[in-house]
């Protein structure tokens, strides 16, 4: 750990003005408010979805980072399973009127929050997902010294791992195995919509969860204590009271017991915690977890944890007044947060933050040698936060700016405006508020991801579900309305898919309510809704209109239209259109009146291989060897306008479709614009500038292997070639 000079003190409004310039930095990079709540939408509606796809039967909970908007490139992806018609209660009373099968939570003989399940009462009429499987809840009962029938964990867990194994993902069934109390499924991310590169692994630990009858009485005495303190709000308070409890099938470590132990989970009410948390207290939080990672772990591994981290602000929140917490403040309250760390790590007691009779450090500190290189870590953090914290920023070098101002506060303020991007300086408000949009289209766009694989059936479920306001109220409006659109949209793609298919193109009226339909969906975003419908036009013959309407919506503009750009097509993230061109540039531009919606957004074009009779030439090729796929949206405009232009204006055309395709480079999806360049130049017969196309796109795939039509493309190319050369 780097030593710097102790003896320099700096003022508080020093230290203030350091601390706004820190957080700005973790906002654009790591952690806001508008990103975890973008964050909640997406994985409330993904559990909503995944509800209503497994028929109100199978519920799926998202936990840790990945749920709350604060993950960093080491964060694992954590779920908990829960059937219906299985539950656990405290109280044999809480059990009279609930139908199914029902366990009583018996917590003698295990530490602190953990017990066994004795089994209270069960109806043999009910089905569950373990009877469905060929492992009913009665063969998994062993009886306990008392005689008593008990569920143990660990043969749930067991089940799980054969359970997820069977599943089919996109790159075929995951390996399973046990991690910990987990069941583990670890796949390919085939297209790198998640991981950063393509075909890199995927784990995801699940664990099963059983909800109480009734709130513990732990967690109701957490409620009732509430009123005395600053946080979290009623508002809070109140959605969390209308959430489940849970026993999850995990083992105490240190039991004898531990395979038929279960732990209390609180995981619905400690994310909603984390979700009520403003920018500053999860910038707190993100950092923590960086300096954990970063400066704790490489030397002292396993003994504390990002959990442990989130506990720590809990704590601190609850003492703390909501108006405190702010960005000149973030210095201040994560120094606040290690000292209580280190005082905890001293006496070896951190208190879990709802259960306050559960010891989180229990067992976990008694070797001193350990403890005492964890409390001389922390000492020299705090002697030395402000580098250090610096030093966890990720993408933005603030230590080198602090270095060369030689330790003075206003010479690293004006270096910060000659080093790096005026929006964590002058332009930090205008740029948030761009940001915001930015996150909140962003994970919408993801939603409409997945949804683009569902079958007509599944849309139809979804749409009747998010129309039911009784399932379907813990989204943002308009959020929720978004992506009901793109299911709209989406089924309407279907639709048009059937009808080429049973050669239904000359029912024309048929066809133009269609059309009129997918107008009134496209608003999903400034330009793929409209690609969509042009897409539509395109495959049933109107070349006209398509043409037509490309030119009217992109390439007449009277005065230059600026788009944020939402997909992974490109690094980009801006999209500007003025007459005749479309270009992109780096960054998010600039809101300047938060109160006005200055920008809409483009999302990437999202195709499946289903789509295969309404996609044009060049992009049938990708069906073929995809499940679905991406498109930029201005190489997508510049395709359909090669193809629709008359022959004279082609290849002018084509060559701003070779400018859109450059502009996309570095993304790893970049081959398949190449793929369709080379598409355009193989239809208008430049044999050779086709094939350089091909390579290229196929030097672009060659080290992960994915799968790429290229090679298709250049066999048919050179075919074509001989032929003509043969003529």
């Amino acid at each position: 750990m780097e030593e710097v000079n102790h003896s320099k003190e700096f003022s508080v409004e020093e230290i203030a003005q350091v601390s706004v310039i820190l957080s700005n930095c973790v906002f654009f990079t790591m952690a806001s408010a508008c990103k975890t709540n973008a964050q909640r939408n997406a994985i409330l509606m993904e559990e909503f979805l995944y509800f209503v796809r497994h028929k109100q039967l199978l519920r799926r909970y998202f936990g840790g980072s990945a749920a709350e908007g604060t993950n960093l490139s080491t964060s694992d992806i954590d779920k908990m399973i829960v059937a219906r018609c299985i539950y656990v209660c405290s109280d044999p009373a809480d059990a009279k009127n609930v139908r199914g099968h029902v366990f009583l939570v018996d917590s003698q003989d295990s530490s602190q929050g953990y017990a066994k399940l004795v089994l209270l009462k069960s109806d043999s009429g009910i089905p569950t997902i373990f009877g469905d499987n060929g492992c009913p809840i009665k063969d998994m009962l062993e009886q306990n010294e008392e005689g008593k029938l008990v569920l143990p964990s660990e043969k749930v867990v067991q089940f799980w791992i054969k359970f997820l194994g069977k599943r089919q993902t996109a790159t075929g069934p995951p390996e399973t195995f046990q991690h910990g109390p987990c069941a583990t499924a670890v796949n390919k991310d085939p297209q790198g919509y998640i991981k950063k590169e393509v075909g890199e692994l995927i784990e995801q630990d699940f664990a099963h969860g059983l909800p109480f009858c009734r709130v513990p009485f732990e967690g109701e005495q957490w409620l009732r204590s509430r009123g005395h303190f600053n946080w979290p709000s009623m508002k809070t308070l109140e959605k969390i009271r209308t959430l489940d409890c849970h026993v999850v099938a995990v083992g105490d470590k240190i039991s004898q017991h531990s395979s038929l132990e279960w732990r209390i989970s609180y995981l619905l009410w400690e994310r909603e915690l984390v979700w009520s948390f403003n920018d500053t207290q999860l910038q707190c939080f993100v950092l923590l977890k960086s300096l954990l990672i970063k400066f704790i772990d490489p030397i002292v591994s396993e003994k504390l944890s990002s959990y442990h981290m989130k506990t720590v602000v809990f704590w601190e929140s609850e003492t703390i007044d909501d108006n405190c917490w702010r960005r000149e403040f973030l210095l201040k309250f994560l120094k606040k947060c290690l000292l209580r760390l280190k005082d905890c790590v001293e006496k070896q007691t951190l208190m879990h933050f709802i259960d306050r009779s559960k010891n989180l450090f229990f067992g976990r500190l008694d070797d001193l040698e350990i403890k005492e290189k964890i409390l001389e870590i922390l000492k020299d953090i705090l002697q030395n936060i402000l580098v250090i914290s610096m030093k966890c920023v990720d993408d933005i070098d603030l230590v080198t700016t602090w270095q060369n101002s030689h330790g003075h506060v206003d010479e690293f303020l004006y270096n910060c405006t000659v080093d790096h991007p005026s929006n964590i300086t002058s332009d930090f408000e205008a740029s948030r508020h761009s940001l915001e949009l930015y996150h909140s289209e962003q994970v919408t766009w993801g939603i409409n991801v997945g949804t683009a694989l569902s079958d007509f059936k599944t849309l139809a479920e979804y749409h009747a579900a998010l129309e039911d306001k009784n399932i379907a109220s813990d989204f943002d409006e308009g959020f929720k309305r978004s992506v009901g659109m793109f299911v709209l949209l989406r089924s309407a793609i279907i639709q048009a898919v059937l009808m080429l298919r049973s050669k239904e193109a000359n029912t024309s009226e048929k066809l133009q309510r269609l059309v009129n339909f997918m107008d009134e969906k496209s608003d999903i975003d400034a330009m793929s809704g409209k690609l969509y419908v042009i897409t539509l036009l395109l495959a049933f013959g109107k070349k006209e209109e398509a043409y037509k309407r490309i030119k009217d919506a992109f390439f007449r503009s009277e005065s230059p239209a600026r788009y944020i750009y939402v997909g992974l097509s490109s690094t980009c993230k801006t999209i500007e259109i003025s007459q005749q061109t479309i270009s992109q540039t780096k960054g998010i531009p600039k809101c300047k009146n938060p109160k006005i919606r200055d920008f809409s957004v483009a999302y990437d074009m999202i195709f499946a291989k289903e789509d295969v009779s309404l996609v044009a030439g060049a992009l049938k090729f990708e069906c073929l060897v995809e499940r679905s796929f991406l498109v930029h949206p201005v190489v997508y405009a510049s395709y359909l306008r090669v193809l629709c232009c008359d022959k004279e204006e082609k290849m002018e055309n084509i060559g701003r479709l070779h400018e859109a395709v450059k502009e996309c480079e570095g993304t790893k999806h970049n081959y398949r614009h190449f793929n369709i360049l080379g598409h355009c130049y193989h239809e208008a017969e430049f044999y050779e500038e086709a094939c350089t196309c091909y390579l290229v796109s196929l030097s672009q795939t060659s080290a992960n292997g994915r799968p790429n039509a290229a090679v298709l493309m250049l066999l048919v190319c050179l075919f074509n070639y001989m032929q003509m050369q043969r003529m």
